[in-house]
C-alpha cells in the first residue's frame, strides 16, 4: 500500500508495535472477513533505541510528542484555505482515534464509515483502544479533496508507530480519515482482513 507504518515498524520496540497491531487485529478479527493468506508482520530485528526511531524525510516529519496540539505542517495545493483544511484533518484524526469518541461518531469521521460499523464496534470494545490516540504532523494536499497525512499513532501517550503515512479525503463537506488509512494499519498484522478492505 505504500504506507510508512510498515517501514517504521522494524525500528520500534516489539511491544509497542505488538500493542497497536493487536489492537487493530482484535478489532477486525471479530468483524468477519476474508483471510488474506499473508503471514503476520515480519519480526523486528534488534531495534535501535527509540530516540533513533524513523529516519524522517524532513524535520517536520520527526516524531513529536503525542497530543501536543501543535498545528500540522502544511504543503501542496488543494482547497483555498489549506491551513483551515489541515486543522480539520488533524481534528478528524484526533477524534477518530480518541477512545472517548463514540463509535457512532467515528462513522462520520471515516470515509465510507457506515461500511466499517462492525470493525468500529469491535475496536471500541478492545481494552487497548482506551490507550490509543493519534497526532497529525504533516498534511500534504494532492488535490482540493485529498491529502497525504503523516501522523503518530500513539499508545499510552507515547508514539508507537511514529511517522505513519495516511490519507484524508473531503466527503460530504467534511474532511475524513481515508478508509485506506485504517485498512493499511489493519494489514500490518496480516491474517484476517475485513471484506471492507478488499
Amino acid at each position: 500500500m505504500g504506507y510508512g507504518s510498515a517501514g517504521v515498524q522494524r525500528h520500534l520496540p516489539r511491544a509497542a508495535v505488538g500493542a497497536v497491531v493487536l489492537l487493530l487485529a482484535t478489532a477486525c478479527g471479530s468483524s468477519g472477513g476474508s483471510s488474506s493468506g499473508a503471514s503476520s508482520a515480519p519480526a523486528a530485528t534488534t531495534p535501535p533505541p527509540a530516540t533513533t526511531a524513523a529516519a524522517p524525510t524532513s524535520a517536520a516529519a520527526a516524531p513529536a510528542a503525542c497530543g501536543t496540539g501543535a498545528a500540522p505542517t502544511v504543503s501542496g495545493t488543494g482547497p483555498s484555505d489549506t491551513a483551515g483544511a489541515a486543522t480539520q484533518i488533524a481534528a478528524a484524526y484526533q477524534k477518530f482515534f480518541d477512545p472517548a469518541t463514540p463509535s457512532a461518531s467515528k462513522i462520520g469521521l471515516l470515509e465510507n464509515g457506515a461500511t466499517f460499523v462492525p470493525v468500529l464496534q469491535a475496536f471500541a470494545k478492545n481494552p487497548l483502544a482506551a490507550k490509543a490516540t493519534a497526532t497529525v504532523l504533516t498534511v500534504s494536499f494532492t488535490s482540493a479533496t485529498a491529502a497525504d497525512v503523516t501522523y503518530n499513532l500513539c499508545v499510552g501517550g507515547a508514539p508507537a508507530l511514529p511517522g505513519s503515512a495516511g490519507k484524508s479525503v473531503l466527503a460530504g463537506g467534511s474532511w475524513q480519515v481515508a478508509d485506506a488509512t485504517l485498512c493499511g494499519l489493519i494489514k500490518l498484522n496480516g491474517g484476517t482482513i475485513p471484506a471492507q478492505c478488499s
